[in-house]
């Protein structure tokens, strides 16, 4: 089933999208949202939301939904972009202050009350990024490895560059196994414990995906335990949650959360011991 839209007829809207798009899962046999949401990977409330026409589905989405229903992806990401505000009529320069890679890697210091970074706004300034890479060539610190989750890209290392195409990647991958990887940021951390721990959320644009990492510098890490959680914002008992606790370890990552939805936040936290006795982070980071 294509959503063909006649020229005859009134101009397309979010409303009338989601009323084909949920023609499409009729014909489709009328699958319930759990069904769609093992086969796609993509969350129940963003499944209800793209069929209520609460919000315009991402590109993302689509790629899996729409095949998943039997359906041609092609004219309903042209849609899509005709619905989307981002790709109408644009000014044709714009002036955007750039952040070396060595700004936007470097760990984040404690400090109160700061101010939550969302990922629609991290994929507006990564677009931002792609824009000054085709003419800028950087040097600096980048990227995951070494204990503060971020490593040296060399004196030649470019902003990296949001892909057009996303990655198909499912929830529970390793990070460090996948391409994801390679255009992932820093979109987010905190420390507690006196600032002896740090906790620190990447964020690949490609695969539209989350993952966490914990690093502890207290010394204690022999004989204790190291853990962290990340987790949908809106549903923490969600399957897409990802854990992991480790003994004897300075820092480690979690597996990634794909989460197509922009608007949506994943949060972290991250728990330690030192000799027996828990300490968890008192506020969880959300991007």
């Amino acid at each position: 089933m294509e959503p063909a839209v006649p020229a005859t007829e009134p101009p397309d809207t979010i409303a009338r999208f989601a009323a084909d798009l949920a023609a499409l899962r009729s014909s489709s046999g009328a699958p319930s949202l759990a069904e769609m949401s093992r086969t796609t990977g993509i969350s129940k409330s963003v499944l209800s939301d793209a069929f209520a026409g609460r919000r315009l589905p991402t590109e993302h989405t689509l790629r899996a939904l729409v095949p998943a229903l039997g359906g041609d992806v092609a004219p309903w990401l042209a849609r899509r972009v005709a619905l989307d505000p981002r790709y109408r009529a644009q000014p044709e320069t714009a002036s955007v202050p750039a952040r070396t890679p060595h700004e936007a890697a470097s760990p984040i210091a404690p400090r109160k009350h700061a101010r939550p970074v969302t990922r629609a706004t991290l994929i507006i300034a990564m677009s931002v990024c792609a824009l000054l890479s085709s003419t800028l060539t950087v040097g600096g610190v980048w990227l995951l490895a070494g204990p503060l989750g971020l490593r040296e890209a060399g004196s030649t290392g470019a902003l990296p560059v949001p892909s057009s195409t996303y990655v198909a990647v499912e929830t529970g991958a390793d990070p460090m196994q996948s391409s994801c990887k390679n255009d992932a940021v820093l979109a987010g951390g905190d420390r507690f414990l006196d600032g002896q721990v740090l906790i620190e959320m990447m964020y690949s644009n490609s695969c539209m995906a989350v993952w966490g990492r914990v690093t502890r510098y207290d010394g204690l890490a022999s004989g204790n335990t190291l853990s962290i959680k990340i987790y949908p914002k809106d549903d923490p008992q969600s399957e897409r949650t990802q854990i992991r606790t480790e003994s004897d370890v300075q820092s480690m990552y979690t597996k990634m959360l794909v989460e197509p939805d922009v608007d949506a936040r994943v949060c972290g936290v991250a728990t330690v011991t030192v000799d027996g006795q828990s300490f968890e982070q008192p506020n969880p980071v959300c991007i």
